[in-house]
This record gives C-alpha cells, structure tokens and sequence, in this order.
C-alpha cells in the first residue's frame, strides 16, 4: 500500500479500492468483495485518495494532477477536474463532488466534469481542510489540521462550520452510527444531525489501525462493512541519509523525526530542512560538522520548502499562514539573527523550488490552471510574474546556478516529464527525461541535472553554453527512499557527489483487513 490515503470502500460495500506501488510507482487497483482478484485501473499511476460515486458504480481518485473517475468494475478514466493538489473528495447524490484543495480549502465540481467553486467557510479562523465526508442532514464532514486533527463540519447553504470532536479525524456515516478515528481505533457514536454532534460515548469497533504521513488507513460502507491496514499509529519518524553516487548509503547522526524539503547550503557545510508535526512545520538548520539541529522559525504555523540564497546567508521559504502570519514568501537570516521578513502575500497556496540569480521559483498552486511556476523578484518589490502557467501541472523548478535556465516536471504529455526552458523566458524548449521523471535537481556546476523515476535516480549531462545541449539520461542507482513534502524528497551537495534523502522508519503496509456485521455485535449507548 501507498502512504497516502489507500483504502476506499464504496457506499454499498461491494468494491473496495485501494492504492499500492509497484517499483516506487503508485497505482490504483479495485476488487469486488465476493471475488478473488483485483482490477487494475489504467492511466493511475500516482494515485491518491480514492472515493467512490454514492451509488457505487464510479470510483474516483487524484493522479498528475488531475481528478479522474473510472468504472468501479474497470475501465479507462475520465478527466473530471485538474487541480493543483487534492486532500480528498465525497460524492453526493446529486452528482457533485466536494473536495479539498490546500488553495481554495473546499470547493465543489459536478462529477461529469467542470472547474472546482469555492464552498464558503464563514469563519476567521485558518482552516486546513482534508478529506470531506457526506452526513445526514446536508452536513459535509471534514478533519481540520490547523491545530491538532478535528473533526468539523460545515453546512454549504450557511458557510458556517461547527466542530464535532477534537482529536479525531477521518468521520464518515456507516450502518447509522458516525464513525471516526482517534489514537489509532476507529470508534462509532450515535450522531445528531439537527445539531451535529455526538450523542452519548463511542464504541471502539477496531484497534491498531495504521496511520501513514497523519492519515489513517481505513474506511466504512454505509452497509456495515469496515476495512481497515493494521499497523503503526502515530509514528511519522524518518531518519535522514547521505547517499553517493552508487547508491551507496549512510545514515546521518540526528534523531530521527518528520524531515522533508531538505536544501543544501551553498558551501555544502549546512542543511536546510522542514520538521512536520500535526498543525505544525518548522524550519530547521543542520550543523554537518557538529550534527546539530537549530529550529529555526517559531511554530504554530506551517512553514515549508526553504531555499538558500546564493550567498549562504539567507532562508526563502513559504509560510501556509495562520491567524498570527501571512500566507506568502519569506526570507530569514538562515543564523536565527532576524525574524522573518514578508517578501509576498500570496492567494493560493505555494512552494519556493529554487533560488538563483535576482528570482525564487515559486510553485503556485491555481485552482483555474492547476500548479504554475512563477518567478519571484529578489530586488525591488519582490513582484512576481508567471513563467509557466499551463492548464497542465508545472512544478518543481530548479535553475541552473546563473539563474538563466530552470529545469521542470510537467504532466502535459499524461504523465510527469522534466523540460528545460530559459529564464525569464520566451525562448527554445527542451524535453530531457525518458519514460517518465519528477523532482529535477541542476548541478551546482551547471553540467548535470538529476531527477528521478519511480526509485530510480537518474542524471543527464549538459551544456548551457554557447547553446543549451543535453545528453542521454542515465541510471545513477536504484533504491527506495521517501517521496518527500512540498518539493521533492532530496537535494544534491554542491559537489555533486551527494544526496541527502529520508526514509521511513516502518514499512507500508501490506495487509488490508475487512470486517463485516459490526452492527449487529456493536451497541453504542445513548
């Protein structure tokens, strides 16, 4: 199973769907509960959060991008939506869809296809929506991860969201009861739909359910059955690793923990990197020399993607904002002397990729054209202006070390492929990865740009001067570490002789369990 959101069942307990990666690829499969063998649905490479149609005859999920539906039964996709990112989706009898996204929090789209409206949350508080659920009543479910996981719901008509129980997440309406998770169990309650809240004390229907990257893996049919992964709850540590050219590893002296954007200093003495915990990611600087990690930015808001400036001296990073600090860019002083500077407001939710020459690289995530690169100005006003703004998904720019070229992902063939293109552009195009690619890193020489594909990493040499030129990609090594957070899961050392990656310290699991007539044998007092 994949580490995302991976077990759907649907309404009437027929099909479940679930998502598992082959060679470091995700896709997504879907089986019928009284048959033996699973389906394999075309064109899901890179799935996450499956849902499926009320009536069980669709089955929905994220891939490149894109909102995509297919048969329950098997079958080709058809495109619903692109979307910049996606933390999950219901879908209601009257045909629409409610989904999440990080830049416009929930938002709905009918499932023959359209382009997402923002549904109204009437309340100054900063809200993180994920993975909205249909309740009686004409109540949406949503666990909220501003703070600690919550379970709220909100009234589309009103706006208005009310808050149901506190750490919990992952709500949804089975068999008549309410059913949520909560220190790795699920439990059942009895649920008021005029009021909603709970009445009377939960019932525990199944421990020791696993919880990957702060989604649980479960979900219920409103016919009362459960499937759920048995295994470890709450344990979101990665130990960080330098690897060589060879693949060869070895595991850097800190603790381990949730590390992700990890960013190489310029003189290679330093790592730059987020720490995630729930509601919470803060910014970070490691000592190499003495294996010393300094918080750098307060907590209490969730602050992600740092970049080094070229001279060593500065963080730029993007703050998601909170009811304390703006949703933008920043820079801060990467020795914890300043406090952080606003260089940006940004509307939608963003990631700085890179910083070279006078421009960051900004992803954007655009509810109208999916994820778009923007350039940053680093003098002045700190304007920005778009470099690559598709309705496929840009993402992931690096540039090369004068600041003249970027090398990108880009989905617009119908799956992620690494293009270079000059800065600030117009100009030539180039296509550099075979099969597939994601997560492009440029050489600090200028010579080489990494990416990778699936488990592999692969680099291709090239030239940017008197022209652009660009050699055959080539196998560096073949293993399995994270995907990563907002950027990608690793960074090149200046030499270009090292990776820094993380891994998990738990395998995904690999067993789905399905329990059947819970209601009859559970009773939830009153």
């Amino acid at each position: 199973m994949d580490n995302t959101q991976a077990i759907a069942l649907s309404t009437d307990g027929k099909h479940l769907a679930y998502v598992a990666a082959k060679a470091g690829v995700s896709h997504l499969y879907v089986r019928r509960l009284d048959q033996f063998d699973s389906v394999e649905i075309p064109d899901s490479e890179g799935s996450t959060f499956p849902f499926f149609s009320s009536k069980g005859d669709w089955v929905a999920f994220f891939s490149q991008g894109k909102l995509k539906k297919a048969p329950a039964d098997g079958g080709n996709p058809v495109l619903i939506s692109e979307l910049p990112t996606f933390f999950g989706g219901t879908w209601t009898p009257q045909d629409t869809i409610v989904l999440a996204t990080p830049g416009a929090g929930l938002a709905s789209v009918p499932a023959s296809g359209g382009s997402p409206q923002k549904v109204t949350l009437a309340t100054r508080e900063s809200l993180y929506p994920s993975r909205p659920t249909l309740l009686p009543g004409g109540w949406i479910g949503f666990t909220d991860y501003s703070s600690s996981p919550r379970v709220m719901a909100v009234q589309p008509a009103s706006g208005e969201p009310r808050q149901m129980l506190n750490n919990a997440q992952d709500a949804r309406w089975a068999a008549g009861r309410l059913l949520y998770y909560s220190a790795g169990s699920m439990w059942a309650a009895t649920f008021d739909p005029v009021k909603a809240t709970i009445i009377g004390e939960p019932v525990q229907l199944a421990a020791g359910i696993n919880e990957e990257n702060y989604v649980p893996q479960a979900s219920a049919s409103a016919t009362g059955v459960l499937a759920y992964a048995p295994g470890p709850t709450g344990n979101f540590s990665r130990n960080l690793y330098f690897v060589n050219r060879s693949g060869v590893e070895q595991k850097v002296d800190v603790p381990s923990d949730d590390y992700v954007d990890m960013a190489f200093s310029p003189d290679g003495k330093r790592l730059a990197l987020a720490v995630r915990s729930p509601g919470n990611q803060q910014l970070a600087v490691l000592d190499r020399g003495r294996s010393v990690l300094m918080r750098m930015v307060p907590g209490g808001t969730i602050n992600s993607a740092p970049a080094w400036t070229p001279d060593g001296r500065d963080l730029i990073f993007d703050c998601s904002g909170s009811s304390t600090q703006t949703r933008g860019i920043y820079r801060v002083a990467a020795d914890g002397s300043s406090a952080p500077q606003l260089l940006h407001e940004l509307s939608f939710s963003g990631h700085v990729t890179s910083v070279a020459g006078d421009y960051a690289a900004v992803m954007i995530g655009d509810p109208v054209t999916s994820t778009d690169l923007w350039l940053l100005g680093l003098q002045g006003q700190h304007e920005m202006r778009p470099f690559r703004r598709t309705p496929a998904m840009e993402r992931q720019g690096t540039f090369a070390p004068d600041g003249h070229w970027m090398a990108y992902a880009s989905n617009e063939s119908g799956r992620s492929e690494i293009y270079v293109e000059p800065v600030p552009g117009p100009g030539g195009r180039w296509h550099l990865s075979i099969d597939g690619g994601e997560q492009p890193r440029w050489a600090r020489n200028g010579h080489e740009i990494f990416y990778r594909n699936g488990t592999k990493m692969m680099s291709v040499p090239v030239e940017i001067q008197p022209a652009f030129r660009a050699g055959k990609p080539v196998e560096l090594f073949d293993h399995k570490f994270d995907r990563g957070g907002a950027v990608g899961g690793y960074d090149v050392s200046p030499d270009g002789q090292t990776f820094v990656m993380t891994r998990s310290e738990h395998a995904n699991p690999t067993e789905i369990r399905v329990v059947v007539g819970w209601p009859e044998t559970v009773r939830t007092k009153p």
